[in-house]
Order: structure tokens, then sequence, then C-alpha cells
């Protein structure tokens, strides 16, 4: 398995989101499992911003690979990664400022630019994930998207008890499985019309500062297809700057 830097490229040009939109507005929950979801919603509100440095793999039907890695992020969609080579220097940058798309490896010439809203990752990692998406999963939380009602399922002890949120018209969008005494969330799994999306699983909550943020963040296509992140270190509510999120020239 290779690295696609001039397909991610090619990709981010034409793919954006197809999910329902993110409704973060649940100042008002009626019900039990409504409040239940506003309150797992809130955990790590305050966090906005970030950085941090770990490991990734990726994987595929083809194989596997896996990297160095660093980030750094807002949680109004803005993100920029690089995949560091084993020196420590960057192989390939990425950023997104929330209207451009920025690409630039050593293998190729110049950097790329491209105007997008809200990129998604589907046909580099085989997963469909957003950059929007992906920075609530970094900073501990997950999107909740636009629903009509939730559903509180508590199953037999062998099984999580999780959220469902479904739409009027298409059903189910998203599940929320939750730690035992739903003190935080353990897995999300988001539907398409076409059935599941993706699974979200964040694993081994650590604190930093004042917020817990999970030490590993996988997320697959429900099939042979997926990437996972460890977070070796983590700066929560950092400074950062426009530039920041734009990939210039060396």
């Amino acid at each position: 398995m290779r690295w696609k830097g001039p397909v991610l490229f090619l990709v981010f040009i034409f793919i954006s989101a197809c999910h329902p939109r993110i409704s973060p507005d649940l100042d008002s929950p009626a019900g039990n499992a409504e409040r239940l979801l506003s309150k797992l919603y809130a955990r790590n509100s305050a966090l906005e911003t970030f950085k941090g440095i770990g490991q990734i793999r990726i994987w595929n039907a083809t194989g596997s690979q896996s990297a160095r890695i660093a980030w750094i992020g807002e949680l109004d969609g803005r993100l920029r990664v690089e995949i560091l080579g084993p020196t420590g220097r960057p192989l390939m940058k990425m950023a997104y400022d929330g209207k451009f798309f920025y690409f630039g490896s050593t293998e190729g010439r110049g950097i790329k630019k491209n105007k997008i809203r809200n990129p998604n990752l589907g046909h580099f990692l085989d997963v469909p994930v957003t950059i929007r998406e992906l920075t609530f999963f970094l900073t501990g939380r997950f999107p909740v998207y636009e629903y009509r009602t939730v559903e509180l399922v508590e199953a037999d002890p062998s099984t999580a008890a999780h959220l469902v949120l479904r739409r009027f018209w298409t059903g189910v969008v998203e599940k929320i499985g939750l730690t035992p005494g739903h003190a935080a969330v353990q897995w999300v799994r988001v539907y398409d019309r076409h059935g599941l999306s993706y699974r979200a699983g964040l694993f081994d909550y650590r604190q930093h500062g004042d917020f817990f943020i999970p030490e590993k963040i996988t997320i697959t296509n429900g099939g042979a297809a997926g990437f996972e992140i460890r977070i070796d270190r983590y700066w929560p509510n950092i400074d950062v700057s426009e530039d920041q999120f734009v990939v210039s020239p060396a």
C-alpha cells in the first residue's frame, strides 16, 4: 500500500460531505435520552483548538502502512496534518482553512490548492469521514447529525447501551455507544441512505488539562478499510493563526 498523494488532491477537488448536516443545537433537550445526548455532546465543549503528535496506521484490502503524524486544528473544521518521515521531516502536508484545501509532498512539485467545502476523506482512505467530523473525534467529542427523535437502547450486559438518532424519512442516521454508567462515548456509527457509512471507536481516555481525550481513535468503513490514530502527546486550547492552516512552499 502506497501513500496516494496526487490521488488525494484530485479526490478533494470532487468530494464533499454527503451526510446530514451536523446539528449542535441541544440547549433545550426533551426527555431523558435527549438530555443524555446533550450532556455527552457538551463534554469538552470548552476545547476549541488543539495540536498533537502520534502514530497513524492506514489499511485496506491491499495492505497497511504506518507513519508518524502531527496535527493542529480548530473545532470549526480547520485542520493541518503532516505525515512525518523517519527523521521527523514532513513527507506530506495537508491543510484545510475552512475554504481552501492545500496539499504538498516531497514527491510532488509545488503546492496544490483547491476551493472546497468540508472535504471528505472517502477516496483517499476509503472511509467517508469529513475533515470537520475528524476534528470532533480529535477533541474527544462526536458529531451529532440532524435528527427528529433520539432513543436510549439499554441492551443486555454483554452489549453497550447506545443512543439511536432517527430522521422521519431516512430512518437511523447515527448510533452512539456509551461506556458503563453512560459517562462517555466509546463508539459512533454514522449512516447514509445506503446503510453504514463509517464507524469510529474512541478508546483509553486520558486527561489533558481539563479535558479527557481518547488515546486511540479508530475509524473504519465497516469493511476492509480504515485508519487508526494513536496519540502520544496532546496540547489543548493552544494559540493558532490563520497561516498555520495554509501550506506554503518550503
